[in-house]
């Protein structure tokens, strides 16, 4: 693997461990977590719920530094996971090898539309329509099945490709 796929994945990693924190210790009210750590979802009056007990100080920080970092990180991971499949799976015929890299591209695109629906229940509040609440629920749940179906092919093409070289 490429020296500059490692130090991508290292800038992924700390990107990741800087939302968790910030979320932990910045956003999140007491007893509620963020909307985008719902791997299942979460229903209108969860998401009622959040947005009544969010501070203005919160809601500018999930608005603000949150989402910019929430930006870069899944480019960041999308670029990184496209390019382990891409280096590792080089046996592999150059067409599904180029379909299989650009899977982390769904993630991508759905994790963009999740922050840009999250945003519109922060700034709307608690009287947010519950048809913008399950929108962003439904982005929020497919980006993580998408993150986890780009993780398991590049771990796939890490260890599991052939690696004798590339195929016409």
């Amino acid at each position: 693997m490429s020296r500059i796929l490692k130090i991508m994945g290292l800038q992924s990693a700390a990107l990741f461990i800087a939302l968790v924190v910030l979320a932990k210790f910045m956003i999140e009210p007491e007893g509620f977590t963020i909307f985008d750590s719902h791997f299942g979802g979460y229903s209108v009056a969860e998401a009622r719920d959040f947005l009544t007990a969010l501070s203005e100080k919160q809601t500018q920080t999930y608005l603000g530094l949150f989402r910019t970092l929430d930006t870069v990180f899944p480019v960041l991971l999308a670029l990184t996971l496209a390019g382990v499949i891409w280096t590792q799976a080089r046996a592999m015929h150059v067409a599904v090898r180029a379909v299989i890299a650009l899977s982390p591209c769904v993630y991508l695109g759905l994790d963009l539309a999740e922050n840009a629906s999250i945003a519109l229940l922060l700034v709307t509040g608690p009287q947010v329509s519950a048809g913008a609440i399950l929108q962003a629920s439904a982005y929020t749940v497919a980006k993580w099945i998408s993150l986890t179906l780009a993780m398991l092919l590049a771990v796939w093409a890490w260890r599991l490709a052939p690696k004798d070289g590339p195929t016409a």
